[in-house]
């Protein structure tokens, strides 16, 4: 027999079918079946007259492609067992069926095509340093924005040369918001995402309970964006393997700023690689020393450090890492210890050491100042 069942391994959209074969049975009460046909098995061509067709044993109706090429998929029924207004009537339904899945197959085209034309807007306006006219096709997320998007910026260094597909990062992306997202491609392996303000920021939960709405309202925007910023890249990590680095930024509600916005997403993305500040998570307004550091001209930044070369301990990896801890935790002694797991007496003695061999007591906020500087120019030195 040339028909074999149906397999879920074929890539056509049946979930209609299935359920169209459950209504038939049950309405009819007469056995259906989904056959994938090979297509060296002699299945007669459809045409437009002929959505079905019938051999000795077999009523079939035609579904689709099937899995392989030439493949099609049918619906068959014993011959006798349903009267031709019956057989007309499920031809209809198939077709409709069908036209529907069409139409929604365009309208998923036309939109992909549409966000490939919006990334490419900003690309270019970002290379012109300027926003460049909006094009026609745009328009319709303007009022998307007055409502407040916030921009994340997406890269990703991936184990996979063919890249993570646009299609598998926006399901991800709308299972995570729990809504949907514009997903903007930019070049290979580099989004920008805007999603709608309510779906980041969530302080709208009437059915919160009351510690929960008091801790939402404890925290800032800033801290809010961090928090879920953290979340998101969590989920993506863990989904692919590979390196991804997020960076976002506070709602936008005009899309003629969007280029300047992203501009700073990546500059901000970069500058947190440059610097190894944070786990793969910008913010950029966490990065204004840093960006005014990578402003000064390379010769003058290596100039500085032969200066301040007299003695090397500033540089060395552990004291690069107890300055940080010191720093991140506003010149606190007794919490830098407890943070890196030492005495208290033992960071005295460092802080100490230092100090003898710079003459800079970063206890001081002066010398604080000056060797922050210092090591910022100096891992913006060394990666350049």
């Amino acid at each position: 027999m040339w028909i074999r069942k149906y397999s879920r391994k074929v890539v056509v959209d049946v979930a209609n079918y299935e359920a169209l074969l459950q209504k038939l049975q049950h309405i009819l009460n007469v056995p259906f079946q989904i056959n994938d046909v090979p297509a060296n098995q002699g299945i007669p061509i459809k045409g437009s007259h002929n959505s079905s067709f019938e051999d000795e044993n077999s009523l079939y109706f035609y579904l689709g492609k099937g899995k392989d090429n030439g493949s099609q998929m049918l619906l068959s029924t014993p011959v006798g067992e349903i009267k031709t207004s019956e057989r007309a009537l499920i031809e209809w339904i198939i077709l409709s069926l069908n036209s529907n899945k069409n139409a929604n197959d365009i309208v998923q085209v036309e939109e992909t095509n549409s966000l490939e034309q919006f990334g490419s807007w900003i690309k270019e306006s970002i290379e012109q340093v300027k926003a460049l006219p909006l094009p026609e096709t745009l328009h319709l997320y303007e009022d998307q924005l007055t409502k407040g998007m916030i921009p994340f910026y997406l890269t990703y260094d991936g184990a996979h040369e063919s890249g993570i597909s646009l299609k598998s990062l926006n399901k991800l992306l709308q299972t995570y918001f729990d809504g949907d997202v514009l997903l903007i491609p930019l070049v290979q392996d580099k989004w920008c995402i805007l999603a709608e303000l309510d779906l980041v920021l969530d302080r709208a939960d009437d059915d919160a309970e009351n510690d929960i709405q008091q801790q939402r309202l404890q925290l800032t925007m800033e801290e809010e964006l961090a928090a879920f910023t953290e979340g998101l890249h969590e989920v993506i990590a863990n989904e692919w393997v590979g390196v991804f680095h997020l960076s976002v930024s506070k709602p936008e509600t005009n899309i003629t700023s969007l280029p300047g916005v992203f501009s700073l997403l990546i500059e901000t993305t970069e500058l947190g690689k440059k610097f190894k500040v944070g786990e793969h998570v910008y913010l950029p307004w966490q990065f204004h020393l840093e960006r005014l550091i990578n402003s000064i001209p390379e010769q003058e930044r290596t100039d500085y450090l032969i200066g301040m070369s007299t003695s090397s301990i500033l540089f060395e990896d552990e004291t690069i890492s107890t300055l940080e801890t010191f720093f991140q935790l506003d010149c606190n002694v007794s919490e830098t210890a407890k943070r890196l797991y030492i005495h208290r007496n033992t960071l005295i003695y460092r802080l100490d050491k230092i100090k003898q061999e710079t003459g800079l007591d970063v206890r001081t906020f002066k010398d604080a100042v000056l060797v922050k500087l210092t090591l910022l120019m100096y891992k913006v030195t060394k990666t350049s």
